[in-house]
């Protein structure tokens, strides 16, 4: 293991397969009164499911945890070499400011969420993508009914 690795117990992974549970149960030894007899054989292995994981639940925080692995949607971001040393960088202050660790999916969707949540921010973000002037329409008109 090298030193960036850390052991992850298995049931802690969304990833990881169901746990297997054994049982070996014996017969009660107590003091030197050991059996004669040998073990029981093992029981049949039961299956236990890992446990689902919330995908709208809140933490404390505010922040929401990453959607099941079933249900997630893949968002590639490609950046230049030196623009991902920025990120990085941000990365670790923003880890240093909030005092938890943070994953980058994680800030990129609460980035999205902010834009779309807050109006100042989705002007700030249309503003600096730039219009063309003549094409920009303003806001996207609600859906009708109609359809």
């Amino acid at each position: 293991m090298t030193g960036k690795e850390r052991p992850i117990p298995a049931a802690t992974s969304p990833l990881a397969g169901p746990v297997v549970l054994r049982a070996s149960v014996g017969p009660l030894k107590v003091g030197d009164q050991a059996p004669a007899q040998a073990p029981a054989p093992a029981a049949e292995e039961t299956k236990v499911p890992a446990p689902p994981r919330a995908a709208t639940k809140r933490r404390p925080s505010g922040r929401r945890p990453a959607p099941a692995v079933s249900d997630a949607v893949a968002l590639t971001v490609r950046l230049e070499p030196g623009e991902a040393l920025d990120v990085d960088r941000w990365m670790v202050e923003l880890r240093w400011q909030t005092g938890q660790r943070l994953d980058k999916s994680e800030v990129i969707r609460e980035l999205l969420r902010m834009a779309r949540e807050q109006p100042q921010t989705q002007r700030s973000l249309v503003r600096r993508l730039g219009v063309i002037p003549g094409r920009g329409k303003g806001p996207l008109p609600e859906p009708s009914g109609d359809e």
